[in-house]
């Protein structure tokens, strides 16, 4: 059966959740609390398939980072803790 793009967003967030719950280090929790609000803007597209969810949400995030006044640091984070969320 075909995951959806909602399903896709709901298991990443529970993995990022748990990531918040087991760490105390401040920039983890920015890079989970980052995911997870544009998860929420992204989860609900009606679409499927955990890759193509996967594909679609990276774009998005690598769009976020053009509009957003960040550090290449902190988008290399975000990014690295999206490629450990996503295995």
């Amino acid at each position: 059966m075909t995951m959806s793009f909602a399903e896709r967003s709901d298991q990443i967030c529970d993995t990022l959740r748990e990531i918040e719950h087991q760490t105390e280090d401040s920039d983890s929790l920015f890079f989970c609390a980052y995911l997870l609000g544009l998860l929420g803007v992204h989860g609900g597209i009606d679409a499927h398939g955990q890759a193509e969810f996967d594909e679609n949400f990276e774009a998005a995030l690598m769009d976020a980072f053009q509009n957003e006044n960040m550090s290449e640091a902190d988008q290399t984070s975000i990014l690295a803790l999206w490629h450990k969320v996503i295995v």
